[in-house]
């Protein structure tokens, strides 16, 4: 479990040695970190990838785009496994560590993608807050046109807020070992700027958005319930002017008046209820992702406040066998609150499918789609093989067959020639034969008519 170092298999110097510091690298405690350190964000990442993609399918489906928190949520899934995928080049020594431009583009990229992410948030928590409290203003500002703009700029204002890490990264040397290199902030120069900057993080990715998305989120829910009891009072109030006990006490031309308007308010009424019950699904999915990033990021939050006030994250410097033992424990607590922060960019899915019941069915869809696309397309696939070899065998015996009737056809060619040849080369034997048969015809005709003049009758 974990990279236990060598000194650590040999128990006699192991117990001879005196340093606590590295004794603790024998303990379980420095084992355990090790191995949570490696293996949680590898566990976590394919998981992002997975439930992202499908998520992405399902937010583009007819059943839930249309509004700008939809499409909040859809760049949210392409952000979430880039989050993870750019941290761990970070925690993995790779080759990027080795050029100091790839750590500066490297941690530019990771600072802006998680700012985006965090504030995309904050903005989604935003748009359903206006639009529960403003609901006659959505149609003009909780705009798909807008929510794109939004995120453009968005992006803008984090990469300039990020910017910096293009001078203040370098590729140093692992502390650890000499041979590796590692992204890390060149505290030679900028370990001012260093120790500003982890605040301004702090404020910037956690405690400015854990307090806003808070303050939405209760007051969304304020008013969903106020509505909610106008919304019952006024269906009590309809059926009680509906079924009147005593209609003799009143004029029947305001009773009719009554009646008319309180079936066209149970119209209106039931209209409302169908909008709301179409972007209702949206907004219980945004309360509750907004809820788990509150969870996720709160016990984070308050590790920081205590780390930074009291410092007990620090190495000892004192030989304590105590002060080394809790180090090596809040070791694990800090990898805990790091990777506890990072599982909220796979948890959205699972968030999704639990609140929406169209979520569910799209998914559901791409699902059986992909059941019946996978095999087909693997037929279709071997198919092609066969076909592909038939095709090339066919070729194969046609080209056979070509170069058979070729050579046949060059030794047809070669023995005419040849036999042209030998006849031309030969004595001119028919000519005298020709010549001689031609001569013995013409001196026999040359007989016959002597013969013919000789006995003719007078």
């Amino acid at each position: 479990m974990g990279n236990i170092p060598d000194f650590c298999r040999n128990l006699t110097e192991t117990i001879n040695e005196a340093s606590y510091q590295h004794l603790s690298e024998c303990w379980t405690e420095m084992q355990i970190a090790e191995f949570l350190r490696i293996y949680l964000p590898l566990t976590i990442l394919p998981i992002s990838l997975i439930s992202n993609c499908l998520s992405f399918f399902a937010l583009r489906s007819r059943h839930m785009r249309g509004t700008a928190t939809a499409f909040f949520m859809l760049i949210l899934s392409v952000l979430d496994p880039l989050v993870l995928l750019t941290k761990n080049l970070v925690y993995y020594p790779t080759f990027l560590a080795a050029d100091a431009i790839l750590c500066k583009i490297l941690y530019f990229l990771i600072y802006v993608v998680g700012y985006t992410t965090v504030w995309i948030l904050v903005i989604m928590t935003a748009d359903k807050f206006f639009a529960v409290w403003f609901p006659l203003k959505v149609a003009y500002f909780c705009t798909i046109t807008r929510a794109k703009y939004v995120c453009v700029l968005l992006i803008a204002m984090t990469s300039i807020i990020s910017l910096h890490h293009f001078w203040t990264i370098a590729s140093v040397t692992h502390p650890k070992d000499a041979t590796q290199h590692a992204c890390y902030y060149d505290m030679s120069r900028y370990a001012l700027i260093q120790r500003i900057w982890r605040y301004a993080d702090f404020v910037i990715w956690c405690f400015l958005p854990f307090i806003l998305i808070s303050a939405l989120s209760l007051l969304i829910i304020y008013k969903l319930s106020q509505k909610r009891k106008v919304q019952r009072q006024n269906h009590i109030k309809i059926k009680q002017a509906s079924i009147d006990p005593n209609p003799t006490n009143k004029p029947k031309r305001s009773s009719m008046l009554e009646i008319n308007n309180s079936e066209i308010e149970m119209r209106s009424n039931q209209t409302q209820q169908i909008v709301r019950s179409r972007n209702r699904h949206i907004t219980f999915m945004l309360l509750a992702v907004a809820g788990v990033f509150l969870l996720f990021t709160l016990p984070n939050s308050i590790y920081f406040v205590l780390e930074s006030t009291y410092g007990f994250n620090k190495e000892p410097t004192i030989n304590d066998y105590y002060l080394w033992r809790r180090y090596r424990r809040l070791k694990i607590l800090t990898i805990l609150m790091f990777q506890l922060s990072d599982l909220q960019h796979a948890a959205n899915f699972f968030i999704y499918l639990l609140t929406s019941g169209k979520f569910r069915r799209s998914v559901l869809h791409i699902c059986v789609s992909i059941f019946y696309i996978v095999p087909t397309v693997l037929s279709r696939t071997k198919q092609h093989r066969t076909s592909s070899k038939r095709s090339s065998s066919r070729r194969f015996d046609r080209d056979q067959h070509e170069t058979s009737s070729r050579s046949n056809a060059f030794e047809t060619t070669n023995f005419i020639q040849h036999s042209r040849d030998t006849s031309n080369n030969k004595p001119p034997q028919k000519n005298y034969l020709y010549s001689y048969l031609s001569s013995t015809s013409k001196s026999t005709t040359s007989e016959l008519s002597q013969y013919d003049n000789k006995h003719a009758p007078i």
